[in-house]
């Protein structure tokens, strides 16, 4: 049987549960049997293979370019111009960005794009960092960047053969992401001990460059008033955070990791539980939590409608 924590949120409206989330709590103190997908939350671990191939080819991309690789960024002008920057740099065309056009997160960018009668983009997919990381990996091993989703393609082997080493197991399995790439299932213990398993190798500089880029560039990770970048900013010690689609969000500090996962995959849910849990035990202010909460509780009118409990 699984050693886990069980967070709910409750919604309460006039005094009765309208709506309840359940979220599961993992620890990689505690041991568990159970499988998830952590969807854009490996994206921290995805990078690494590129990382260390380009490193053994003199290739060193700055922190705000890691950060860039493994964000699910807001679509915000911010990211795109960064985007942009990065492909001529790096002389990659994003005409090969299979990603697919996506309106941005950021509802301000998405309503002007609109205004303008222009269209979403790649650029705009939340996952385009990744996939332009994808076209770098192809070009620096001389590989042809084509059909570099699938999971025959040879940056896809690698990052494949990276996960079974820092995730010390075979029993893993892939499906598909919203974006086309590989979406990789596994036991959620496995997930959290490769952060130990990546410090004591020997590509742990590596991977603190990577704890580092989240660290200094969590705008580019997400971007405004998203989750994993609101928890960033407001740690009390250094923290890593990525959040992924149905309802999961992955936290580190390098030495403790967590996983909070909610079962009915509501992203609300999630970000509600994880930044309660996490200013409970004094990892981040109450700021990450109040502002989502002030999002739900009052109405249109603003008044106070709704109440959250968090048990």
């Amino acid at each position: 049987m699984s050693e886990i924590n069980n967070l709910t949120v409750n919604i309460y409206r006039d005094g009765f549960v309208e709506s309840s989330h359940e979220v599961s709590f993992y620890s990689n103190f505690k041991s568990s049997n159970d499988y998830f997908f952590p969807r854009s939350a490996v994206k921290p671990m995805q990078v690494m293979p590129l990382l260390i191939e380009a490193s053994k080819q003199n290739v060193e991309f700055n922190l705000k370019e890691i950060a860039l690789f493994a964000s699910s960024h807001s679509g915000q002008n911010e990211h795109t111009d960064f985007l942009q920057t990065v492909a001529n740099k790096y002389e990659i065309s994003l005409d090969n960005l299979e990603c697919g056009p996506q309106r941005p997160f950021h509802e301000e960018t998405a309503d002007s794009i609109i205004r303008k009668g222009d269209n979403f983009t790649n650029l705009h997919n939340n996952c385009s960092g990744k996939h332009l990381s994808m076209l770098i990996f192809a070009k620096i091993l001389g590989e042809d960047p084509n059909e570099y989703c699938q999971l025959t393609h040879k940056t896809q082997e690698i990052i494949k053969d990276y996960f079974i080493r820092i995730f010390d197991t075979n029993d893993i399995g892939f499906g598909i992401d919203g974006c086309g790439l590989p979406a990789i299932k596994l036991k959620v213990s496995n997930f959290l001990q490769s952060i130990h398993t990546m410090l004591n190798s020997s590509h742990s500089e590596v991977w603190n460059n990577v704890f580092s880029a989240y660290m200094q560039y969590p705008i580019i990770i997400g971007g405004e008033q998203r989750t994993d970048t609101n928890i960033i900013t407001n740690s009390k010690h250094n923290l890593m955070a990525k959040s992924g689609a149905e309802g999961v969000l992955f936290v580190s500090d390098n030495n403790e990791s967590l996983v909070f996962n909610c079962k009915d995959g509501s992203k609300r849910g999630v970000d509600l539980a994880a930044t309660y849990y996490l200013y409970k035990i004094g990892w981040i202010s109450k700021e990450p939590y109040k502002y989502i909460e002030n999002t739900l509780i009052f109405n249109k009118q603003n008044i106070r409608a709704v109440e959250i409990e968090v048990v």
